[in-house]
């Protein structure tokens, strides 16, 4: 069964670009400048939009394996741009980061030379797809609190690691890093974490880490 992950092949594909290593806080690309595919061999990277009126918010987290923009993807695919927005979007390391990065003409070569790695783009987009769904279903949710516990949930079952304590989310995120990726205030934000923590759902040092997942997450959708 073919699993919704991309395969070796495009790995192997993305592993034989150009290599970089960066350094925490800076700006990989935009949607206005380097128009690369990009493989994220180590680290994070977030990718957010200031739009016209100046606020300021976090879209996508992307950690180890993960490969983006999709956007970019498409528009060399198929010769017709997915992203009609005239926001500009920013790439930005959270943490030093390693990737590889190949330009569009080499995507799409390789893409008509083996019609295999259309595959793997059908699964990049369906981590994506499941990246929106996530954000759709979080904005339903009745307040803020069970706003932040849903978010927790999702970023402890895409980056987190077993531990003795429990689930251990491996990118260290500030209470702003998650107030910009839920549009609320940081206050707000502050303020659901302390009650999380005083119900026993979650601790906190540097990362945050989820004693019980399954339990957390029925917190969140609890009316």
């Amino acid at each position: 069964m073919y699993a919704l992950k991309p395969s070796e092949d495009i790995i192997d594909l993305l592993l034989k670009g150009r290599q970089y290593k960066i350094p925490k806080g800076q700006i990989i690309q935009s949607t206005e400048d380097r128009r690369v595919f990009n493989y994220l061999k180590s680290g994070y990277v977030k990718r957010y939009l200031i739009s016209n009126n100046g606020t300021y918010g976090v879209q996508v987290i992307y950690g180890p394996a993960d490969m983006f923009p999709i956007t970019l993807a498409f528009s060399a695919i198929f010769d017709r741009e997915l992203n009609e927005s005239p926001e500009t979007y920013y790439y930005e390391a959270m943490t030093d980061v390693e990737l590889y990065t190949i330009d569009e003409s080499t995507l799409k070569e390789a893409v008509e030379a083996h019609p295999k790695l259309y595959r793997d783009f059908f699964a990049i987009c369906g981590i994506r797809l499941h990246s929106t769904l996530h954000g759709l279903e979080n904005l339903t949710l009745s307040n803020s609190y069970h706003r932040v516990a849903h978010e927790i949930v999702y970023l402890g079952k895409k980056f987190g690691e077993k531990t003795a304590d429990g689930t251990k989310i491996k990118v260290a995120l500030t209470h702003q890093d998650l107030a910009d990726i839920l549009s609320l205030t940081r206050e707000t934000v502050s303020t659901a974490m302390v009650q999380l923590r005083k119900n026993k759902l979650i601790t906190t040092n540097k990362n945050i880490v989820i004693p019980d997942i399954e339990k957390l997450q029925e917190e969140a959708h609890t009316i």
